[in-house]
């Protein structure tokens, strides 16, 4: 394992899919979000691994794990997730940043929906919101477990690729429109 990745179960196929590309098309306009693999586990039809073709950043990959977890017009999508990033592909070291695999989650306690969860194999556990201020926490929810994948074991479904967006009509020269 080499490549930053994203565990998902307990969800439809087709749904995640849907959520795969409006997460695609909100972020076109980065490298990322251009071709997430999408897998489902050869013995499981609720059990997916998410691999990007362009590797997300830190910030855009726990962006991609929260999404994930409050998905844009699917109310009832409640998936377990878990997401692991290498430490040695954050750019700057953080004090989280130990061991070779982070594990991000959202909490079952999370109530304001713009943040992560993370826990290095020490066990620390800290919270990252999206204003990127991270807050060392006292306890821990979720003890470390690295979750590996062997890509022989899932069935490759899909490369999400962003829509092109459609052109405004009112924003075309009049000579377009023929």
């Amino acid at each position: 394992m080499k490549e930053n990745y994203i565990i998902i179960e307990n969800v439809i196929e087709s749904e995640l899919e849907s959520i795969l590309m409006n997460l695609a098309n909100i972020y076109r306009d980065v490298a990322c979000a251009d071709g997430i693999q999408l897998y489902r586990k050869k013995d499981k039809y609720d059990s997916f691994l998410v691999l990007f073709t362009n590797q997300p950043d830190f910030m855009r990959f726990n962006y991609f794990v929260n999404y994930l977890k409050y998905p844009e017009n699917f109310m009832n999508f409640n998936p377990f997730l878990r997401g692991f990033f290498k430490t040695t592909d954050i750019q700057e070291k953080q004090e989280f940043s130990l061991g070779e695999w982070l594990m991000i989650y959202i909490s079952k306690n999370d109530k304001k929906y713009d943040n992560v969860s993370l826990v290095n194999d020490q066990n620390q556990s800290f919270l990252i919101d999206f204003g990127e201020r991270v807050n060392k926490l006292e306890t821990t929810e979720e003890n470390y477990q690295l979750i590996t994948f062997d890509k022989n074991n899932y069935y490759h479904i899909t490369d999400i690729i962003p829509s092109i967006p459609e052109e405004n009509p009112a924003s075309k020269p009049w000579w377009k429109f023929w």
